[in-house]
């Protein structure tokens, strides 16, 4: 019997998923965790075969929390649970060790078939982000995008500017310095190859982190 553990910020979601996988008699939920650094604590301490972690969590968000996993505890397997749909997050997530990406709104039957096939040392991808990752492939010939070298942490703080959030406010929300995010925000400039704000507005849009009114 696979044990599995259950980590996202949402108690109606955890409780979904955790019903969900106990019909299954191939699987048993260990444990479950409402933030970030819980999570890690206590995967490390139960070392579950599965980890389904969602991205956006308090304290540590779950790309960090799938890095961890994978430099810590290599043999438990990650799987991302995610609303985000921009594939840049599960490029993000599968190179900090996630062996798979199922977006929230999936189907159960979806998520039992990612649990299945991570378990069984194989990678998902929800088909919406294969086709986004194939077609970007495709259009840039295998062309890296600088944008795929942002960080997690980097992507957050660049959607907050880009979308008129204070440099205060960003740090109160990330509980991070301010020194911090002009540091995130110089790396960022750098990583893109951008010298100006202009510049960056057009790839926030491009990548879909501004919100365009219509």
């Amino acid at each position: 019997m696979a044990r599995v553990f259950i980590a996202d910020d949402h108690p109606f979601l955890r409780d979904g998923i955790k019903a969900l996988l106990n019909e299954n008699p191939g699987l048993d939920v260990v444990g479950e965790a409402e933030d970030g650094k819980s999570a890690i604590e206590q995967i490390l301490l139960l070392k579950p075969d599965l980890a389904i972690i969602d991205i956006s969590m308090p304290k540590v968000d779950g790309i960090e929390v799938a890095r961890k996993i994978a430099n810590e505890l290599p043999q438990t397997k990650v799987l991302i649970f995610s609303m985000h749909q921009d594939h840049h997050y599960a490029a993000e997530a599968l190179k900090s060790g996630a062996s798979g990406y199922v977006i929230k709104g999936s189907d159960s039957d979806e998520l039992l078939s990612a649990i299945d096939k991570v378990l069984s040392g194989k990678r998902y991808l929800s088909p919406p982000i294969a086709d986004k990752m194939l077609n970007e492939y495709v259009i840039n010939k295998g062309a890296a995008d600088p944008f795929d070298a942002l960080s997690q942490r980097e992507i957050e703080v660049l959607s907050l500017i880009l979308n008129g959030v204070n440099r205060t406010k960003i740090a109160e929300d990330l509980d991070i310095s301010e020194f911090t995010i002009k540091k995130h925000r110089a790396n960022i400039m750098k990583k893109l190859n951008v010298g100006n704000m202009a510049d960056l507005v057009k790839i926030g849009i491009r990548k879909g982190l501004i919100k365009i009114e219509d």
